[in-house]
């Protein structure tokens, strides 16, 4: 139980995907957690190689996870109670970051024993080249110390900020889902540009640093968008003309349709 010498470990993952790998490498390199004293749960071979790969111990068992100081669950969703039961009922002195979308931190906190403190996180995608949007949420028992504690992890892969628990299905629109977003605009640019003559490869170029830069000139700036926006719309001119065809088709509109289907779809998931 706990790390390879038998000791409970300071930190461990249960479930190691795409997300829990950024997070685990990523804080790993930056120092905010040392390897020796972290634990990966993961029934996937090849996620338990990549991370003993980094010094830390990594098992199938949900036991190791018993003990630690700081849990970080993020094992899809319906597999969390099947999870539960392999750890086994956790005390006061664990505190649990959960990463899992729909279960609220009462619900987790119950199927782990009543015990443990919960914060929940909604990360996005970009965590994987350190450059996520991260939302916490204090839930069932978590304190100050928890969410800088929590803060601290979250740091390695990007940028955090702090919300209210019945603020989280929001945060999945306008965080967890919203690089997709992104991603469609993206993929209409390409398809516009590649249908006026410009080579895919190119295309794909300037489209992606063109967001690069908009995205870093925006973070840099201390404009509001819509004065960003004037800021490069002549009246008369070229973007003029392109704004006005995006808002005849409702663009504003769409975008906050969407994410109120993504905040109700995340309600409805909700435990």
């Amino acid at each position: 139980m706990g790390t390879s010498n038998g000791s409970p470990a300071d930190t461990a993952f249960v479930g190691c995907g795409n997300l829990g790998m950024a997070i685990l490498s990523r804080a790993v390199c930056a120092g905010v957690l040392v390897p020796a004293q972290t634990v990966v749960v993961e029934h996937d071979a090849g996620r338990r190689a990549e991370a003993a790969a980094m010094g830390v111990h990594a098992t199938a068992e949900g036991s190791a996870a018993r003990g630690a100081r700081t849990l970080v669950l993020a094992v899809k969703p319906q597999h969390f109670e099947d999870a539960a039961r392999a750890i086994g009922p956790l005390t006061d002195a664990t505190c649990v970051i959960s990463v899992m979308a729909g279960w609220s931190s009462a619900a987790i906190r119950a199927a782990l024993g009543n015990g443990p403190r919960v914060l929940r996180a909604m990360p996005n995608t970009p965590a994987q080249v350190g450059m996520a949007m991260t939302a916490l949420a204090r839930g069932a028992g978590a304190t100050a110390d928890d969410l800088a504690h929590a803060t601290r992890l979250f740091a390695a892969v990007g940028s955090t900020c702090e919300i209210r628990e019945d603020q989280i299905d929001a945060a999945v629109a306008a965080v967890g889902s919203a690089p997709a977003y992104l991603f469609l605009l993206a993929e209409a640019q390409i398809a516009a540009a590649a249908r006026m003559g410009i080579d895919p490869e190119t295309a794909r170029r300037m489209t992606v640093q063109t967001m690069l830069g908009a995205a870093t000139l925006m973070a840099a700036d201390e404009r509001t968008p819509q004065e960003l926006r004037a800021a490069v719309t002549s009246a008369g001119g070229t973007t003029a003309a392109a704004v006005r065809v995006l808002e005849a088709h409702g663009f504003t509109g769409a975008v906050g349709e969407a994410m109120d289907a993504a905040r109700a779809r995340s309600a409805e998931l909700g435990r």
